[in-house]
């Protein structure tokens, strides 16, 4: 599925390291922090990277409490309030003092202390504005007492969610050289659709962050993939039809000016909900040269043709029912669907992972 969609649940399940080793002698960390509005004793959740309870915080009467660990190593935790557990409150778990304040009614908190928290609060105050955009649309979403423009509204939805990669890509651009930027890296930059701003923010990174094997491993799926980088000449490949028989890619994309590979599937929610967005795209530039394929990463060959049926698609399917396995998907990395590529007549691969309307207007500026 998109994880543009899911990104800020997400962020709150984030583990940068191993776990730390209570028993260590290192250096730890100190929160002190305050909920804002209570009267009344409560308790804080501490949650891991895996949802599961690290530990229970009591907070006084006057909304003070406070937390220690050991610092051996940085994880990124979650703070919830007993009671209402949808708000999570998030840091880093770096060495040195750090303060909280919650704000149960606004559902944010204000970190303030080592250098990854302070950087994490500026990141996190970037977004804002978008993330209450986007919780303002799926309130919308979910009126059923309006009447909506239900393509519309997940144009909108895109749009602020790729606002909201920007931020996060301008935050990891910004502190490569501290935790935030790590976990940005590890996790946000996608080495399928931004190769060379990874090598730019991993060459920036202290020499202890490259060593580390999350980063290691980031490194080699970027070189296994300089083959579909943009810029290079995609390999031929054969996948069948509709009918079971093998096609070649490149039969396919000679026959257009240009051409998007658009990878998707029949279980894919965001995927049929921008087929009218696609449909509407092929209409508009098919006569000046645009062809599409579907390369779906179905497993059930039923569900498949149900829904190029359902979903009135019009261009040519190609699939090896593989699901996550299927050959293409592997041979550009996809781990996220829907996602496309732009290729020419020739197979040169011209734009990665564009979408809604940046996908629109980089195709209307190749096709002028």
């Amino acid at each position: 599925m998109n994880k543009i969609n899911t990104l800020l649940a997400a962020l709150l399940v984030l583990a940068l390291s191993t776990a730390c080793n209570k028993k260590s002698d290192a250096p730890g960390y100190h929160l002190q922090g305050t909920v804002e509005g209570i009267s009344q004793p409560a308790r804080l959740l501490l949650v891991d990277s895996d949802g599961a309870l690290l530990d229970t915080i009591d907070v006084d009467a006057k909304g003070a409490f406070t937390l220690d660990g050991q610092a051996d190593s940085v994880r990124f935790l979650s703070l919830y309030l007993e009671n209402e557990q949808k708000t999570s409150y998030d840091f880093f778990t770096e060495q040195g003092n750090i303060s909280m304040t919650i704000q149960p009614e606004k559902g944010i908190c204000q970190l303030k202390g080592t250098e990854a928290n302070e950087a994490l609060q500026q990141m996190m105050t970037a977004m804002q504005p978008y993330t209450e955009k986007l919780n303002e649309l799926e309130q919308l979403a979910s009126d059923t007492t309006q009447r909506l423009d239900e393509w519309a509204l997940i144009e909108r939805y895109n749009q602020i969610g790729n606002e909201l990669m920007k931020q996060l890509k301008e935050a990891a651009q910004k502190n490569t050289q501290n935790e935030l930027g790590y976990m940005l890296v590890c996790r946000y930059i996608d080495p399928t659709e931004e190769p060379a701003l990874l090598r730019q923010l991993i060459e920036q990174m202290p020499e202890q962050y490259r060593q580390r094997a999350q980063i290691k491993d980031i490194i080699k799926k970027l070189d296994a993939a300089k083959d579909t980088e943009e810029g290079q000449k995609m390999a031929d490949f054969q996948l069948n039809d509709t009918e079971g028989q093998p096609v070649s890619i490149m039969s396919l994309v000679g026959q257009n000016r240009i051409t998007i590979l658009d990878f998707w599937a029949s279980w894919c929610g965001p995927c049929r909900n921008e087929m009218p967005f696609m449909r509407q795209l092929y209409a508009d530039y098919k006569g000046k040269g645009l062809g599409i394929v579907g390369i779906s990463l179905d497993d059930s060959k039923d569900a498949w043709l149900k829904a190029i049926t359902d979903l009135k698609i019009e261009w040519p399917q190609i699939s090896d029912l593989q699901g996550w396995n299927n050959a293409a998907a592997t041979l550009f990395q996809v781990n996220a669907i829907p996602f496309i590529v732009v290729v020419d007549t020739n197979g040169t691969i011209l734009k990665k992972g564009l979408r809604g309307e940046p996908l629109k207007e980089f195709i209307s500026q190749q096709l002028q």
